[in-house]
């Protein structure tokens, strides 16, 4: 079985070089996502691939404890792989003109780390554990081979539905569609942004209201708001809401 990385590489490949072409791009994200609708477990390695190449911690401690969780997933899991990359070695073979070989070296030290598991090459994993964790604690633009983001956005999309259980609105999809791709640092700005807002238009309707049902559901959801922690899906909750409003 080929590492994975060999896989994502060439997913990112299809879908970028596709891109300007919106018939054949549509055909290849359909059948992309066709997979991994069938295969959880391609839609798990992809979205955490994903996501340790565009992680970002301002500490080493953090960033050492993710990547030893994130690899300990993919270790655990790896097994489940062989029996669903024969999905991806058809859409890569039929799709091979799309192909470019490039060389990620995140994606190279995932695979390290993760299928090169020999006691022998415990030194390589080791330097290879300590890429990762540099990578993710530099303050870096976007590393997605993907140059344009409404495509990451979409393939995405449905780890983000299934985490919900289907429970976004149309509203919050649309605004899903654009929170997908939000950085740690603009999400926390965005975040603080629009719940501040929220709770000042929310304060507003308090001092407006003459009915105490009214008054009680607006000081609920206020509180509730308050205690929030920074997350894309609290992000969606509040920005919906405050839409709602007004």
């Amino acid at each position: 079985m080929k590492n994975f990385g060999h896989y994502k590489n060439n997913i990112d490949s299809i879908l970028e070089n596709s891109f300007t072409n919106s018939d054949k791009f549509k055909k290849n994200l359909s059948v992309i996502m066709g997979a991994m609708k069938y295969s959880k477990v391609l839609r798990e390695f992809f979205t955490l691939y994903n996501e340790i190449e565009n992680k970002h911690f301002e500490n080493e401690k953090d960033s050492r404890n993710y990547i030893n969780e994130a690899v300990d997933f993919l270790k655990t899991n790896k097994h489940r792989l062989k029996k669903v990359t024969s999905i991806l070695d058809k859409i890569i073979l039929d799709r091979k003109d799309l192909c470019t070989k490039k060389t990620n070296k995140i994606y190279e030290n995932i695979d390290n780390v993760v299928f090169n598991n020999s006691i022998i090459n415990l030194e390589t994993i080791s330097e290879s554990k300590n890429f990762l964790t540099e990578n993710t604690l530099q303050v870096k633009k976007s590393t997605s081979k993907i140059k344009n983001p409404k495509i990451l956005s979409h393939v995405l999309s449905k780890n983000y539905g299934e985490e919900y259980n289907g429970s976004l609105t149309e509203n919050e999809q649309t605004i899903l569609k654009n929170t997908l791709l939000m950085t740690e640092d603009t999400l926390n700005s965005e975040f603080t942004t629009v719940k501040e807002i929220t709770l000042n238009k929310i304060n507003d309707l308090l001092k407006e209201s003459k009915d105490d049902s009214l008054s009680a559901k607006l000081v609920e959801v206020k509180n509730e708001i308050r205690g929030l922690n920074t997350t894309k899906k609290s992000y969606i909750r509040v920005r919906s809401l405050l839409e709602d409003l007004n």
